[in-house]
């Protein structure tokens, strides 16, 4: 679950996504399905992370992909870019903290396999984490800012 934070915008992205465009009812079934993959109260294990992991890499992909041509970038508003920068914020928000337990919980020696490494290594993995959490809070900070200057430009 996402922790409130100083590098969030303080909107709901979901409270937006009413008079957002919609895919066709195909498109609408299969959001329906993810969200029922991994709804609050689904079971947590290796494959699912993968498959997690993959539908995160499908949809980087596809908005890298599909925003890097002009023609792309010219379908889309002031609006529909506000709404893209916060919930970009939401997702770097969601991953630095995603980065930020792992390191926590590496630190603790809590993933299977972790009492092996000599504490210089894990040390090591701890700090490196760490850092990408704190970097990763900045670069949220940024998507904020972004954020809020574009929704002040809609207005």
């Amino acid at each position: 679950m996402l922790q409130n934070s100083w590098y969030l915008t303080e909107g709901d992205f979901f409270a937006q996504l009413p008079s957002a465009p919609r895919l066709d009812d195909d498109g609408q079934a299969v959001i329906g399905q993810v969200a029922n993959l991994f709804h609050d109260e689904s079971y947590f294990s290796p494959a699912k992370t993968v498959a997690t992991v993959h539908v995160l890499l499908l949809a980087a992909e596809h908005l890298g992909d599909n925003l890097s041509f002009d023609a792309a970038a010219r379908r889309h508003d002031l609006t529909e870019l506000a709404r893209l920068v916060g919930g970009l914020n939401l997702v770097q928000a969601h991953l630095t903290q995603i980065i930020q337990r792992i390191a926590e919980h590496i630190d603790a020696r809590a993933f299977n396999g972790l009492d092996a490494p000599s504490a210089a290594a894990v040390q090591t993995l701890t700090n490196s984490l760490s850092s990408a959490g704190v970097n990763g809070e900045i670069s949220a900070d940024y998507l904020k800012e972004a954020h809020l200057t574009l929704r002040g430009l809609t207005k």
